[in-house]
C-alpha cells in the first residue's frame, strides 16, 4: 500500500447517488452542482447513475426531448467539465438516425468534449420489467475507453453487469477500471446480486469497479468503488448522497503481476450471431 504522503497525491473519484428527474435541463443543472462540489473536494472523476438525462419512474426510456450524443445536452456537460476541470461519466438516452426509440448510452465527457461512449447491450427485460419496449438494444461495436489519472477506463450499464463477457471485452480492449452507472431496481435478492456481481467483476478482471446507482425508491443505491483484489474503498447506503475514494492507480499492475490471469486464460469472448 502507498505511504500516507503518496495517498495525498492519488486521484479521487466522486460517486453521485442521485435521483434524476424527467427534465433534462433541470438534470444538467443538478449535475453541474454536484460536479462543482466533487471538484472542491478534490475529485477529478465524477460519476452519475444511469438515466441521468431523463428518468420517468413509471416508464424508463420515455424521455423528453431526446437528442444525439453530439447535441446540446452533452455540450452542456462539456461546459461543466471545463468549469470544474473534471471528467464526467453520465448515463443518458440518445437518439440515432434510422431508429424509432432512443438508445441507453453511457458517456464520458471532459473539457475537450466527448471522450467515449458505451451502449447498454443487454436491456432490462427481467423481473417484470420491459426496457426494450422503449429503448433500442445497444449496438455491439469495438469498446471505447478513455483515460483518467493514467488508467484506461471502460463503461457498461446496469443489467450488463450480469453478463461477465461485457466486462471481459472491456479488459481485452485494455481497461484497467470499469464504471457502472445503474438504476438497479429493488426486489428480492437484488442487493445481494448487485454487491456480489460488482465484487466478482473486480476480482476476475483485476480492475477497479466504480459503480453508481439511483437511490431508493427507484433503485437500491449501494454505490461503491471496489479495487482489483475485491476490497471496497467506499460504499453508500440506500438514500441519496455522495461519496468519494482515492484510487491507487499502480495497484492494477501489481495485482496482475502477482496473479497473471491473462496469461493463464484459455477461453475468449465471441459475439452471439
Amino acid at each position: 500500500m502507498p505511504k500516507l504522503a503518496d495517498m495525498n497525491t492519488l486521484p479521487r473519484v466522486t460517486l453521485v447517488q442521485w435521483q434524476p428527474g424527467a427534465d433534462p435541463a433541470e438534470n444538467v443543472l443538478a449535475i453541474r452542482d454536484a460536479a462543482k462540489q466533487g471538484a472542491e473536494n478534490g475529485s477529478s472523476l465524477i460519476v452519475f447513475p444511469e438515466y441521468s438525462f431523463s428518468f420517468a419512474p413509471d416508464a424508463p426510456g420515455l424521455a423528453q426531448d431526446v437528442e444525439a450524443v453530439d447535441g446540446q445536452w452533452v455540450s452542456a456537460l462539456r461546459e461543466v467539465a471545463r468549469l470544474t476541470h473534471t471528467t464526467l461519466v453520465v448515463g443518458m438516452l440518445a437518439k440515432r438516425e434510422g431508429f424509432q426509440n432512443p438508445f441507453n448510452i453511457m458517456v464520458a465527457v471532459g473539457s475537450a468534449g466527448l471522450l467515449a461512449t458505451a451502449d447498454k447491450l443487454h436491456l432490462y427485460d427481467a423481473f417484470g420489467a420491459n426496457e426494450s419496449a422503449r429503448v433500442e438494444p445497444g449496438i455491439i461495436s469495438a469498446p471505447q475507453l478513455f483515460e483518467w489519472a493514467g488508467l484506461r477506463v471502460g463503461m457498461m450499464a446496469c443489467y450488463d453487469l450480469r453478463f461477465p463477457e461485457v466486462a471481459r471485452r472491456l479488459v481485452d480492449a485494455g481497461a484497467e477500471a470499469i464504471v457502472v452507472p445503474a438504476q438497479w431496481a429493488p426486489g428480492e435478492h437484488k442487493e445481494r446480486h448487485w454487491e456480489a456481481l460488482l465484487a466478482a467483476r473486480a476480482i476476475e478482471c483485476q480492475v477497479f469497479i466504480i459503480a453508481v446507482g439511483q437511490p431508493e425508491p427507484h433503485g437500491i443505491g449501494l454505490s461503491q468503488v471496489i479495487d482489483p483484489v475485491g476490497k471496497t474503498l467506499v460504499k453508500l447506503g440506500n438514500e441519496p448522497g455522495e461519496g468519494s475514494a482515492v484510487v491507487d492507480t499502480s495497484l492494477v499492475a501489481r495485482v496482475r503481476e502477482g496473479n497473471p490471469m491473462a496469461a493463464a486464460r484459455r477461453l475468449g469472448v465471441s459475439q452471439k450471431l
